[in-house]
C-alpha cells in the first residue's frame, strides 16, 4: 500500500476537545454566547488518553466504524452533528486524522506527524450533521487520504505496533470542523495543503471532537 503523509508540527491542543481558532474560550456565533461545538452518538465508554498523543478522547468509537488490523479497509464513515454555527456560515469542511500514527510511521521508516483518514469541503451547513456513513452516501468534494485514495478510511491501528511501548496502543482520531463563509470551490480528489489554503481567509471558527480507537 502506498501512503502520502502531510508533516509538520503537532497542534498544541487544550484539555478540552472542543475548540475554537481562537483557543478555548467560547466564542459567539450562531447560538448567541455559545460556542461552536461537535457530539456524536458513535462513541461510548470513558474518554481515553492517546498513547503517544496524550489526547483525551469523547470515547471510544463503535467497532462498525473501524478495522481490523491487517485486515481490509472500512470506509464507513461515523454520524456527528454540530450547533451553534457563527454568523455567516456558508459551507464547511472536515479533516479526521491521527497524530498517534507518529511513531506508527516511524517504525515503518515513514515520516510524518499524523496519518490522514478523511478530508472533505462544502458541506451543507444547515443539515445539522452528517449522518452514518456519509462519506458513502451523499454528494461532497472528497480528498485523498493517507493512504492516497479519495474518500474516507476508518481508523485501522495496529496492534503491536511500535514494539517498544507498555502502554496499551490507544490512538485518538481529531475530528475538525471548519466553519467557512464561503464554498471553496474544490473538486474531489484534492489535498490537505489544497484545503488549508482554500480555507485560510474564509474560515469563521473550528470545532473539534476528538474520539478513541484500539485494535489491542
Amino acid at each position: 500500500m502506498r501512503f502520502h503523509f502531510v508533516t509538520g508540527p503537532l497542534a498544541a491542543s487544550c484539555a478540552v476537545v472542543l475548540l475554537s481558532l481562537a483557543g478555548c474560550a467560547a466564542m459567539a456565533g450562531g447560538g448567541g454566547d455559545a460556542a461552536f461545538a461537535l457530539s456524536t452518538t458513535a462513541a461510548q465508554g470513558a474518554p481515553e488518553t492517546g498513547f503517544d498523543s496524550g489526547l483525551v478522547s469523547v470515547g471510544r468509537l463503535d467497532a462498525m466504524y473501524g478495522a481490523k488490523a491487517g485486515g481490509p479497509a472500512n470506509p464507513r464513515s461515523f454520524p456527528f452533528t454540530w450547533k451553534n454555527l457563527p454568523v455567516g456560515t456558508k459551507a464547511l469542511a472536515v479533516v479526521l486524522d491521527d497524530p498517534d500514527a507518529r511513531l506508527v510511521l516511524a517504525a515503518f521508516g515513514m515520516s510524518g506527524d499524523f496519518f490522514l483518514h478523511w478530508i472533505a469541503a462544502d458541506i451543507d451547513p444547515s443539515s445539522g450533521g452528517l449522518p452514518d456513513n456519509a462519506a458513502a452516501t451523499m454528494a461532497f468534494p472528497q480528498g485523498k487520504n493517507g493512504t492516497g485514495k479519495v474518500g474516507y478510511t476508518a481508523p485501522q491501528p495496529p496492534a503491536d505496533v511500535p514494539k517498544d511501548t507498555d502502554k496499551v496502543r490507544i490512538h485518538i482520531y481529531r475530528l475538525k470542523v471548519y466553519a467557512l463563509s464561503a464554498r471553496t470551490g474544490l473538486q474531489s480528489g484534492f489535498s490537505r495543503e489544497d484545503l488549508m489554503n482554500a480555507i485560510k481567509d474564509t474560515t469563521l471558527a473550528m470545532a473539534q471532537l476528538n474520539v478513541s480507537y484500539s485494535n489491542q
